[in-house]
């Protein structure tokens, strides 16, 4: 006797669920768009890019430089665990795009699935991939600017007295904790290390540091103080003629 299936019902509500997951935001592939510096801008991906949310990588790429004169589109998927086919496309078209407005895309890429793609690809050396963030704004984004000029004699001094003032704030507190210490009750305290630790030592060994640092503190505080002294006999010698 043949043996015989069961009948599968059509749920019409299937359809509508399937429609759902095709319309609904992908939640696989996060997308923040920063402005790094003048012309220079950052999208960067969390997640996934396939097929199905490709478009949304392409609609942030294409916007973050629709606004403005780019000077270098950095597109950063460092976070980015998977990128299918589709999306290496959405990257080319993207570079041929901000090149033809005399700009440049570099990516950054780490995850060896995503490396994976772009070499089989042969699109890594094409789009300009890099290791990391810093490498890719190398040229755009220079480091800090260091102020011209060394901080003047006065900086140092008011510096200098500050932290005189700040040592000897600090050891007062210290006196005032060992006597805080000193006159906690030991014989109603335990100590949940084990028997073998007496609350009194534990009391004992703290206000002991506390009060070695306060040494240090008023020591430090004694040894700054001939060096403002110093610095307030100091002038900036007169420009030889």
């Amino acid at each position: 006797m043949a043996e015989t299936f069961p009948l599968l019902r059509h749920d019409p509500r299937s359809r509508t669920r399937r429609r759902q997951r095709l319309t609904s935001p992908d939640t696989r592939l996060d997308l923040r768009t920063s402005t790094v510096d003048t012309g220079v801008v950052l999208v960067s991906a969390v997640g996934e890019v396939d097929l199905a949310n490709r478009h949304a990588l392409a609609e942030a790429l294409a916007a973050a430089t629709a606004e403005s004169e780019p000077r270098l589109l950095v597109c950063d998927l460092s976070r980015v665990s998977f990128l299918a086919c589709s999306g290496v496309s959405v990257l080319l078209d993207a570079s041929t795009e901000v090149h033809g407005r005399g700009a440049l895309l570099r990516v950054v890429a780490t995850e060896p699935t995503v490396l994976r793609v772009l070499d089989v690809t042969g699109q890594r050396e094409a789009l300009n991939v890099r290791p990391n963030l810093a490498e890719a704004l190398a040229g755009f984004v220079g480091p800090p600017e260091r102020p011209d000029t060394a901080p003047t004699l006065a900086h140092l001094r008011t510096a200098l007295d500050a932290a005189v003032e700040q040592s000897s704030a600090l050891a007062e507190l210290c006196g005032r904790l060992v006597e805080q210490v000193a006159a906690v009750d030991a014989d109603r305290l335990v100590d949940d290390r084990g028997e073998h630790w007496k609350p009194g030592d534990a009391l004992t060994d703290m206000a002991e540091d506390l009060r070695v640092l306060q040494n240090h503190l008023v020591t430090a505080a004694l040894l700054a103080a001939p060096t403002v002294e110093d610095l307030g006999h100091l002038r900036d010698a007169e420009p030889s003629r």
